[in-house]
């Protein structure tokens, strides 16, 4: 099935109970009107989401700071970081540099997974400290457990709520998760007041006939009406040779031929034609344009086709049909 790729500007509602909602709708509808976004489901109401952003993961302070001001020079509006990348001083310097109106772009971080309510919160406000920001659009619990994979269902639970929490302090206008699966997504359900609004997980072609161990349960994300966001969507962490597949490989390359673009722009348009948003990161600025020049041409039905049956690459993880996600942070029974 495709879904738009690019959804029209419409009126967005949400219960003018606070002038905080209404100053949070106004900044959500801020984006360019004919910006690429997907709906998502923000703290007060309906937002929107850019389809595709620059992603900093490996990027020390000086690199991620080059790459943000770079790719908002050239009309990028969100950037993706988090507190474990070490490199949110950079991000916040750049877009100070860019001379954005804040309400006019979008910032995704997220902190550590395994955090209990105290240390989450000082996390939180340590990203804003860190970013310079007064608030983020979305911010993201990084992982279901600690990355050591300690932590199971009441963690996870105490570590959101204290997440809403913050966020309902007008700190963050939508809330997520990454790398979760639909237990650990389950967990959060249960406790919730606020939208679950995107899970960040791996996908790219090569995935897409994959199983939920391998997508992080992708269809069943989509059916609870979260935004499923795409990550090494160019399978930058995998190894070689798959690490070059989507950007010189026989497949993309021979589609990118027919509509005079790159092996990476048809991966990552494969992506965004799915209504799935793309984080590609690279420090070339030339690399970064090419990136975000994705939505003036769209492929085929043949060629969707084509590029969903692929089986390669596969995830990176632990094997072929499993990302190693949802085996984490199971509840021990003594």
């Amino acid at each position: 099935v495709l879904l738009p790729f690019l959804l029209p500007s419409s009126v967005l509602l949400c219960p003018p109970h606070t002038m905080r909602c209404a100053a949070l709708l106004a900044g959500a509808a801020a984006l360019p009107a004919d910006f690429p976004t997907v709906p998502m489901k923000g703290v007060d109401g309906p937002m929107r989401m850019p389809l595709y952003g620059i992603g900093t993961w490996e990027y020390n302070d000086t690199v991620a700071e080059a790459a943000t001001l770079s790719a908002f020079q050239q009309g990028y509006r969100h950037v993706d970081t988090a507190w474990g990348y070490k490199n949110q001083v950079g991000v916040g310097k750049a877009l100070a540099a860019a001379k954005v109106p804040r309400e006019e772009y979008f910032v995704t971080s997220k902190i550590p997974g395994g955090l209990n309510a105290s240390a989450t919160t000082a996390t939180l406000d340590e990203c804003l400290t860190q970013l310079g920001l007064e608030y983020v659009d979305l911010m993201l619990i990084h992982f279901p457990a600690t990355w050591s994979g300690e932590g199971g269902p009441e963690g996870r639970k105490e570590e959101w709520q204290a997440l809403e929490a913050w966020a309902k302090q007008g700190k963050a206008k939508a809330i997520g998760v990454s790398h979760y699966c639909q237990r650990h997504v389950q967990d959060v359900q249960s406790v919730a007041t606020v939208p679950i609004a995107v899970n960040q997980v791996q996908y790219h072609v090569g995935m897409g006939s994959a199983p939920d161990m391998a997508t992080d349960y992708r269809d069943w994300m989509v059916s609870q009406g979260i935004v499923y966001q795409a990550f090494s969507s160019l399978c930058g962490p995998c190894d070689a040779p798959y690490n070059k597949e989507l950007i010189t490989g026989d497949l993309v390359t021979k589609i990118g031929k027919a509509h005079n673009k790159t092996g990476a722009q048809i991966a990552l348009k494969w992506v965004v034609q799915q209504g799935i948003p793309v984080l590609p990161k690279s420090s070339n600025p030339k690399h970064i344009a090419e990136n975000g020049d994705l939505f003036d041409f769209n492929l085929t039905a043949a060629e969707m086709d084509q590029l969903t049956k692929a089986t390669t690459p596969p995830v990176a993880g632990n094997s072929p049909s499993d990302s190693g996600d949802c085996g984490v942070g199971e509840e021990v029974v003594v």
